[in-house]
């Protein structure tokens, strides 16, 4: 085993082996949505993305978006961005404030593609080992990466395993490639990513495909990684790790007590309450309404605690939307791979949402 092997290995088990993880989202992985999760069972999480450039060259922007405290910990910083330069100097400006600096490599939205970061940067294979060198020789943390699959299994498996020679101290693979995206998204493919897991020496962590704590157990089952990352399910779900059924109007008023606490901003507070209140809000809509037009923490908090006393009767079970969406279409056991079935099988869940009959 060579030094940076044994390096990532030893930093891995330094962070307690995380095996529950946050993920990177903007705009709702921010520290009062990272602290309920940690409360729940999250062992590791990840800042939302923050733009290289823009952190180098706005006096504001790293102060309104990147936030922490000692309590959120371990912590891995996003950076995006394709000049080796500005991550450097963006990943020297918060080093001192997280345990990794992870380069997104599977941001799939156009604006990834505008901007040449996220997956679309996976088609400069030379620039990206650039990047992750001269990020390992230049900063103090270890550097880690976020990556989405391409359609050529070998040419994914030669790429992770080129990221792991560059100096990259833990990989993370979304197991779908960035044109399964919106309203392609399709099934997530685990049989790749237990390839890379079999393939790598340094850990690897799964991320897609999961909606459910068995979805969790089951993924660790199958691909033998180290971790598995949650965003959507943890979304709806914060309490997604803990292995427990809890009531998302509770969630959701101690979600808003955890952002007071942190001074979260509006938008995120706005888009957590969204997800988190789905069920109810469909039922609801004069709640709804109030939600989308409010403008101030106290009126959010407001919404909150009328809803939660409006559902005081209604079973915590039944109150979880994406959650009861996904029960029908779980992770296969064989993945599928063909475009034309995870179409199918996606515009069959979006039925299944438009025609549910919520209780």
């Amino acid at each position: 085993m060579d030094d940076h092997i044994q390096q990532a290995w030893q930093f891995y088990r330094k962070l307690g082996s995380p095996k529950f993880i946050c993920a990177p989202m903007v705009d709702q992985s921010e520290l009062a949505f990272r602290m309920i999760t940690r409360k729940y069972g999250t062992t590791l999480a990840y800042t939302p993305m923050l733009h290289s450039r823009i952190m180098t060259e706005s006096k504001s922007y790293k102060e309104e978006f990147f936030t922490t405290c000692p309590e959120d910990r371990p912590l891995f910083a996003q950076l995006c961005g394709h000049d080796p330069q500005f991550l450097i100097k963006a990943a020297q400006m918060i080093q001192d404030q997280c345990d990794a600096i992870d380069i997104n490599l599977g941001c799939p939205q156009g604006i990834a593609k505008k901007g040449l970061y996220g997956a679309y940067l996976l088609e400069k294979r030379e620039q990206v080992l650039t990047i992750v060198k001269e990020l390992k020789q230049n900063i103090k943390v270890p550097v880690t990466c976020k990556i989405r699959i391409f359609k050529d299994r070998n040419r994914t498996l030669d790429l992770a395993k080129d990221i792991q020679q560059a100096g990259c101290s833990i990989l993370t693979v979304h197991g779908r490639t960035k044109e399964q995206n919106k309203d392609f998204v399709g099934q997530c493919n685990w049989t790749i990513i237990a390839e890379i897991k079999q393939q790598l020496q340094i850990p690897v962590f799964a991320n897609g495909g999961i909606y459910t704590w068995s979805d969790v157990e089951r993924c660790l089952q199958e691909t033998k990684v180290d971790a598995v990352m949650s965003s959507e399910a943890l979304l709806e779900n914060p309490a997604l790790f803990s292995g427990q059924i809890k009531d998302l109007n509770d969630l959701a008023l101690e979600y808003m007590q955890f952002a007071k606490q942190y001074d979260a901003r509006i938008v995120e507070i706005k888009a957590h309450l969204f997800k988190l209140l789905y069920t109810g809000l469909q039922i609801h809509v004069d709640q709804r309404s109030k939600l989308a037009s409010a403008k101030t923490y106290e009126e959010h908090l407001e919404v909150v605690i009328e809803l939660k006393n409006k559902r005081a009767d209604v079973p915590k079970e039944n109150k979880f939307g994406w959650y009861k969406r996904y029960q029908n279409f779980k992770q296969p056991q064989n993945n599928i791979k063909d475009d034309e079935k995870q179409e199918n099988i996606l515009q069959q869940q979006d039925l299944l949402l438009i025609n549910y009959d919520i209780q």
